[in-house]
């Protein structure tokens, strides 16, 4: 099922930068108090298709959720994230302490295995939300609108 979600994105990816896709903010994007910030775009197509991307924070870890919905109904979602272990703060921190102890000879087996798939997986899920993000806000052209407003204020 990832497969066909990456395929996705991956598309999603390059008709999003062709600008033959537009995003649009969701403001009720869903709050989760164990994250601190939330955000979430949409896409919609033809037949009741539409695509979401949304992208939780709390401190350095990310996580991102993609989902490809039918007149509401949920057809494919995925998840992607940074984090290196879905462990609370507390765990983690007996884990650090526990291998600041160990010896300096067992320093190889200190190091995590890093999953190169999952990494590829999260910066494509990123691509996509930054990219999202961009045609939903506008960039350079939802300031100069601003501006030309303010102008009219006086």
């Amino acid at each position: 099922m990832s497969d066909r979600a990456e395929d996705l994105v991956k598309q999603l990816l390059e008709k999003t930068q062709a600008d033959k896709l537009a995003w649009t903010f969701v403001p009720e994007a869903v709050v989760d108090l164990d994250w601190a910030n939330s955000e979430k775009y949409r896409a919609d197509l033809e037949d009741g298709f539409s695509f979401s991307i949304s992208r939780k924070t709390r401190n350095d870890d990310k996580l991102i959720d993609f989902e490809l919905t039918q007149l509401g109904r949920i057809i494919l979602s995925s998840q992607a994230d940074n984090l290196p272990m879905l462990i609370g703060p507390k765990t983690r921190r007996l884990l650090e302490l526990r291998n600041a102890m160990r010896d300096r000879d067992d320093e190889k087996k200190l190091a995590e295995p890093i999953d190169i798939s999952k990494v590829a997986r999260f910066r494509l899920f990123s691509d996509l939300f930054h990219a999202a993000k961009q045609s939903a806000v506008g960039g350079d052209q939802t300031i100069e609108r601003v501006q030309q407003l303010l102008e009219r204020i006086g």
